[in-house]
């Protein structure tokens, strides 16, 4: 029992679980404190709504309205049901993923046409009905 108390109380044991305890706690409460939340639980933790408007440009610079769904197509598997009847307010957990991933929806955006110049896509979320309107815009030159 000596030898176990011994042990306990040895440096490398306390250097281990103070970093056990910073990765496990520190880090997700830090991503979430940050707003990202990349590395703390937030799947399923709360919905809200939001809305994608996407707009192609040619190089006359005449714009074109895309539906989300024609992206979603684009995309296919989950992230195709993700971005899929976006173009309306949508109820669920996954705005936060789509603003962090707005560049490549941009991407994909200028698939959807051959004339495509440049892809400028906006993502409007609300975190409660009540809550005001959160609006972040990507625009990216299409290859």
């Amino acid at each position: 029992m000596k030898a176990l108390r011994d042990q306990a109380r040895s440096p490398d044991v306390r250097v281990h679980l103070l970093v056990g305890v910073l990765v496990v706690v520190g880090l997700p409460f830090a991503s979430w404190w940050s707003g990202t939340g990349g590395m703390a639980f937030t799947m399923f933790s709360g919905s809200g709504s939001y809305r994608l408007r996407v707009v192609i440009s040619d190089e006359s610079g005449a714009d074109h309205p895309v539906a989300a769904t024609a992206v979603a197509a684009r995309a296919g598997g989950t992230i195709g049901d993700v971005l899929a009847g976006s173009e309306v307010w949508r109820f669920a957990p996954f705005g936060a993923l789509v603003r962090r991933r707005l560049d490549q929806v941009a991407a994909l955006a200028c698939t959807t046409s051959s004339q495509s110049h440049s892809a400028r896509v906006t993502l409007y979320e609300l975190r409660t009905l009540d809550a005001p309107i959160r609006t972040t815009t990507m625009t990216r030159a299409c290859p």
